[in-house]
């Protein structure tokens, strides 16, 4: 009985941990002005705030707004 209930749990992690891997696809179009570009997907920054997906071109200073 005891063997059979060890299995039960492993059987549910194995479950449970191979269900959470989700795999997201989006395309993307490359800006065209932005040499050496790369794409940051969607975040949360430092206070929380939800940052969707955007590109970060190099030499370019962004404006960072603070609350």
């Amino acid at each position: 009985m005891r063997r059979l209930l060890s299995f039960g749990v492993l059987g549910a992690v194995l479950v449970g941990t191979l269900s959470a891997c989700v795999v997201r696809e989006e395309r993307v179009e490359r800006p065209g002005r932005c040499e050496g570009g790369v794409w940051i997907e969607g975040h949360h920054g430092p206070a929380g705030r939800w940052h969707p997906g955007h590109w970060r071109c190099p030499g370019v200073v962004e404006r960072v707004e603070i609350e």
